[in-house]
């Protein structure tokens, strides 16, 4: 028996969270989850922000499954390897989409965490969005691109990347395998190392919003 894959294109729907004006708030944070999450959980992390009168746009992925067996808990994941170039391409199509529908005059933050993060290095990389300051928080840089491409295109953003100390991912081999990454892009990446876990923690965001944001949407 002959059997032939099949592709087709098709029309889905996204769902994304909202907090604060994105229409009148001088800083817009455009944020992707990491794995297992969800775009309604990690946007509480960013409360503060919205106190400040900032505001963020939450996006969640558009592959759901259940975390545990057939039911309870439901999760997300941004890709795996099945397709996986299917899903980068249909990934930055429904982020520049949604980027684009709520862009206005405001800075732009990005943050991705964990598989966020790659995500968005993947998403910024096709498709090269405006933006002011990229906050890669506990998140990898794709091996199978060449970022030096990218070198005129970020040269007058920001880029950081942050992680903590005792990450369960993030050990220290993968951290020199990481910063050879870097080293390779000839990109300028501000490290900003903490003492914390895989998640993210709002003092961290306070300290980099007070030496990476404030200073660059002043």
């Amino acid at each position: 028996m002959e059997i032939k894959e099949n592709k087709i294109n098709v029309q889905r729907t996204g769902v994304f969270y909202t907090s604060g004006d994105l229409k009148e708030a001088p800083i817009v944070w455009f944020v992707c989850h990491g794995y297992g999450q969800l775009g309604n959980t990690i946007i509480r992390k960013f409360d503060f922000l919205v106190d400040q009168g900032h505001s963020v746009l939450s996006a969640e992925s558009m592959n759901r499954f259940y975390w545990q067996g057939v039911s309870g808990q439901v999760a997300t994941t941004w890709m795996t390897k099945r397709y996986r170039l299917d899903e980068i391409n249909d990934n930055n199509a429904y982020l520049t989409s949604l980027y684009e529908s709520s862009k206005n005059q405001s800075k732009r933050i990005l943050l991705g965490f964990s598989q966020g993060g790659t995500t968005i290095w993947r998403w910024i990389f096709d498709h090269r969005p405006d933006f002011d300051v990229f906050i890669n928080y506990a998140g990898w840089m794709p091996e199978d691109i060449d970022l030096s491409l990218l070198q005129d295109y970020l040269k007058d953003k920001t880029l950081v990347f942050t992680y903590g100390a005792n990450d369960e991912y993030l050990t220290e081999d993968r951290m020199k395998m990481f910063h050879e990454v870097i080293s390779n892009s000839k990109l300028k990446i501000h490290i900003h190392k903490t003492e914390g876990t895989h998640k993210i923690d709002r003092e961290v965001l306070k300290d980099i919003v007070d030496k990476y944001v404030k200073t660059t949407v002043d």
